[in-house]
């Protein structure tokens, strides 16, 4: 366990307990994420083979396998119709670079391996039987340097070359399609591959990616302890709704505690006490995560999940001070947290599953309504409106060109019952972006805020 620095660094994560830990443990960030919105299926419904991969060729079947293969080939283009493709050039082609550098010989002419990256909040990776490796920007966000990076990927090309989707098909094929055809949610055969792939194998195939994976990814030169380093990141849960259930990839095939010392363990035995110049490359990777984070930080806030949001600005901001945007980052998160406390604390099973059940029966206007109908989030509203307030100051020191700062700087002053310095702000935003795709709801809030006036409403 770290101490000192590192604890301080883990509470800018928003770890807190937790640790080291930066990924919900389980729990889907985006409410409409790819799994929901592709398959309409939840993951506690897949199947999965708890055998073993097989490394060698593996021919298919039958017509219905080179149908289900070629439907798999049809999702590359279908994640850039409908915009979930994230294709910033740098990053794009490094992902690229170092998935090449992991990837073995192809053992049939089904598989040709590439790695793309998908835009969604959600901590997660996957890799399809045809050699399509995703990864997402929620978990490139997160991660601490390419070391991890490669730990992640050679862990999904496992799955690929281990033929584990087609096992995983295979093995329980008649109760797959009974439960696609004749589930409450139809699920279209032929997604049953992405949908093993996103919600993840047994344990026994888990555990082989894992295994095969550090040792893949020592023989292209990166430190396997890093595989470690990956499972730590996950287990955190800053909204308090990840309730402790068996369904996660990450958290329980096998349990993460387990992953952790199982990869520790299988890292000092490659390494012998001999870990000199192996590739971790914290510095540079992390340059080229700095807008995928920024990105992830607005998606979470999106999905109305403040304090993931805020766990991961303050961290994005610990590592550069002097970053405008990163501030802008941080302002957001507490201007989104509203009325909310900016940490759940320990929380029941109970407790959690009211948090969540609330989240899918009530608005987020309506739960935002409830915690202000209390003191205690009245008191929170302007401990948080006070917190964006200055860090949106901070932001504009950094960048006087920063008309996002001014519209939040509105926003939070009029939470702060200021609304004649609030309209000064959003008249100062809609002049730099005329165009802006919200400028009907900052002048219906400009509206509101000539009525407070009006009525004598607080001026300072």
């Amino acid at each position: 366990m770290k101490t000192g620095a590192a604890e301080s660094r883990a509470e800018l994560r928003g770890g807190g307990s937790a640790g080291r830990a930066r990924f919900p443990a389980g729990q889907i960030l985006m409410g409409a994420g790819l799994l929901a919105a592709l398959l309409g299926a939840p993951a506690s419904s897949m199947v999965r083979a708890g055998a073993g991969g097989v490394y060698e060729a593996l021919p298919l079947d039958d017509d219905d396998e080179e149908r289900l293969l070629r439907n798999v080939n049809a999702y590359e283009d279908l994640f850039v119709r409908r915009g979930y493709r994230y294709e910033t050039s740098e990053l794009d082609a490094f992902v690229g670079r170092v998935g090449a550098a992991l990837t073995p010989r192809s053992t049939d002419p089904y598989i040709k391996y590439r790695f793309r990256i998908l835009r969604d909040p959600q901590a997660n990776a996957f890799a399809l039987p045809d050699g399509q490796v995703y990864v997402n920007t929620g978990m490139l966000a997160g991660l601490e340097n390419e070391a991890q990076l490669a730990a992640l990927l050679a862990h999904e090309i496992q799955h690929t070359a281990g033929h584990h989707g087609l096992l995983s098909y295979r093995s329980a094929r008649r109760k797959i399609i009974t439960s696609m055809v004749l589930g409450p949610l139809t699920l279209g055969v032929g997604d049953v591959f992405l949908a093993l792939s996103v919600a993840g194998y047994s344990r026994e195939l888990e555990s082989e990616a894992d295994r095969l994976g550090l040792e893949r990814m020592h023989a292209a030169g990166y430190d396997p302890r890093q595989m470690a380093a990956l499972f730590e990141l996950f287990g955190g849960d800053p909204e308090g709704e990840s309730v402790q259930t068996s369904g996660s990839k990450w958290s329980t095939h096998p349990e993460t505690l387990a992953r952790v010392e199982s990869a520790r363990t299988q890292a000092a035995r490659r390494l012998g006490g001999r870990p000199a110049n192996l590739k971790v490359n914290a510095q540079g990777y992390r340059r080229l995560a700095r807008q995928a984070g920024l990105d992830t930080v607005q998606d979470m806030i999106a999905a109305d999940y403040p304090r993931a949001a805020l766990g991961m600005a303050r961290w994005l901001l610990s590592e550069d001070a002097t970053d405008a945007g990163r501030h802008l980052a941080v302002a957001d998160s507490y201007l989104a947290l509203g009325a909310r406390q900016a940490q759940v604390g320990d929380l029941s099973n109970k407790e959690k599953r009211a948090n969540r059940w609330a989240r899918y029966t009530h608005t987020r206007e309506e739960r935002e309504e409830r915690r202000l109908g209390t003191e205690e989030g009245r008191k929170a509203l302007r401990v948080n409106m006070d917190l964006a307030r200055r860090s949106y100051l901070r932001a504009l020191e950094l960048n006087p060109n920063l008309p996002e700062a001014r519209r939040g700087l509105g926003y939070a002053l009029d939470g702060l019952d200021r609304p004649q310095d609030a309209g000064v702000h959003f008249v100062a935003y809609l002049k730099a972006r005329p165009g802006a795709a919200d400028r009907e709801l900052v002048l219906d809030r400009m509206r509101e805020i000539n009525g407070k006036i009006k009525r004598g409403g607080k001026v300072r």
